[in-house]
């Protein structure tokens, strides 16, 4: 890993922590922490409630980088997997980090109800995992052959040829996918734009299954 891209890593693990202290100065001692379908609060609790999500992301900071380490303790030649695992944790991590600002945002100002908001909290979701889906079907297709990483089924690691191939297809479905998520982010309201993406989501794990059944034919 690169010192710049250790050091965005870093940031992006441990920022989200930071900035929950320091918000904790201007925050009231009761913030709504939870919303229903309705999208108004169904429950109010301290906003110690708050430091939640950042050590959640300080724990996926840490696996992420695990499982990287792993990864590139077991291939034999190169790094290809530990490089292709950070980027992708970053892309995760810069994901969360703008979760714990939206978060800090609505409990800051009080929001009661999350139509109130300028910016829909669903479609948000829809936006960013479109964007960590595009990382991923950029990167994908450079993974090596392992036990952890890529589009793993019993066709693709059937054979090199057919892992590269299934990796490959992975990847552009991956950024189409990712696209059309973002572009659904602005079109629809709500929940809608997530359940769409999701559904998008299960579609293209399907389709990429199949691919690597023919990839190994």
């Amino acid at each position: 890993m690169t010192k710049t891209k250790e050091t965005i890593y870093k940031v992006l693990t441990r920022l989200p922590l930071l900035v929950t202290l320091t918000a904790f100065f201007f925050m009231p001692d009761e913030v709504p922490v939870h919303f229903g379908i309705n999208n108004e609060v169904d429950r109010w609790g301290s906003k110690y409630e708050l430091l939640i999500l950042p050590l959640v992301i300080i724990a996926v900071g840490i696996l992420i980088f695990l499982i990287a380490k792993s990864l590139d303790k077991n291939e034999q030649h190169g790094s290809n997997n530990f490089k292709v695992c950070t980027t992708i944790g970053i892309a995760v991590l810069f994901m969360f980090n703008i979760m714990t600002y939206y978060t800090l945002y609505i409990s800051f100002m009080g929001f009661q109800d999350l139509e109130a908001v300028q910016i829909d909290f669903f479609s948000l979701m829809a936006f960013l995992l479109g964007f960590v889906v595009i990382i991923i079907g950029n990167v994908g297709p450079k993974v090596k052959m392992n036990s952890l990483l890529g589009l793993r089924t019993k066709w693709s690691m059937s054979s090199e040829e057919a892992w590269k191939k299934s990796q490959r297809f992975s990847g552009y479905s991956g950024i189409i996918t990712g696209c059309i998520m973002i572009v659904l982010s602005f079109v629809l309201n709500g929940s809608t734009s997530l359940f769409i993406s999701v559904l998008l989501l299960l579609a293209k794990g399907i389709i990429d299954t199949v691919y690597s059944y023919y990839a190994s034919k």
